[in-house]
């Protein structure tokens, strides 16, 4: 049985996948990986919330060689893949498996960035909220919070207009639509986007600062906010 965030069973397909069904999903990473204030060369303690297989992870050890990763999730299959992957980087990362906001974030002024990519949308709105406090509670001053996800529009024709433009970016991966569609609406089961203006008043009312959209196509967005110094 498939679990939030397991859209394909087998971890092993999980990148090619998802990349066949999430637009531009290197350009969300990218989005993520610019988005934060510190120097690559900083010293940077990371919390990652559904780190999936790793694939971001790996971008973010990567992008800031000093950093420190806290990788979490709550799939067995998804972090044995991530482990896999990220074993070159040695100690710089730890997996452990939870979820959030019930799990995770468990410390206080810990962390110089706290991340999330495709992953917070699984949550309803209260639940949300209540991660966003969390994730606050858990930043240094100073520090910051990214999330890539998928969002809401309040106008149906641009939901309608959202999915023709997923079912003709799959197609134009070589997918069949008839088998994409099966695993989209499976997944939808446990899916529950909010809109983008709504999660940007909930990250100020957090206590976050600068709160802004750094980057969105159709119904994925890139933002997030600091904590004040």
């Amino acid at each position: 049985m498939t679990k939030p965030g397991e859209v394909f069973e087998d971890s092993r397909v999980y990148d090619p996948g998802i990349e066949a069904i999430v637009p531009r999903y290197d350009e969300l990473h990218d989005a993520i990986l610019n988005a934060p204030p510190q120097e690559r060369s900083a010293s940077v303690r990371v919390l990652e919330l559904g780190a999936g297989t790793g694939e971001l992870t790996a971008k973010l050890l990567t992008r800031f060689p000093e950093s420190t990763v806290l990788a979490v999730d709550h799939s067995e299959n998804m972090l044995t893949e991530a482990e896999r992957k990220l074993e070159t980087f040695g100690d710089r990362f730890e997996i452990a498996r939870g979820a959030f906001p019930d799990d995770y974030p468990t410390e206080r002024a810990e962390y110089d960035l706290v991340v999330s990519s495709l992953a917070v949308h699984h949550l309803d709105g209260e639940e949300k909220r209540a991660l966003f406090d969390a994730v606050y509670d858990a930043l240094v001053p100073g520090g910051w919070f990214v999330n890539g996800d998928v969002v809401r529009f309040d106008a149906d024709h641009l939901e309608t207009l959202a999915d023709t433009m997923i079912q003709n970016w799959v197609r134009s991966k070589g997918w069949e639509e008839e088998e994409f569609m099966d695993r989209w609406e499976a997944s939808d089961d446990y899916d529950d986007p909010d809109t983008l203006t709504d999660q940007l008043v909930w990250l100020r009312e957090a206590g976050f600062e600068s709160v802004t959209p750094v980057w969105q196509y159709y119904n994925f967005a890139v933002f997030g906010g600091g904590k004040p110094q």
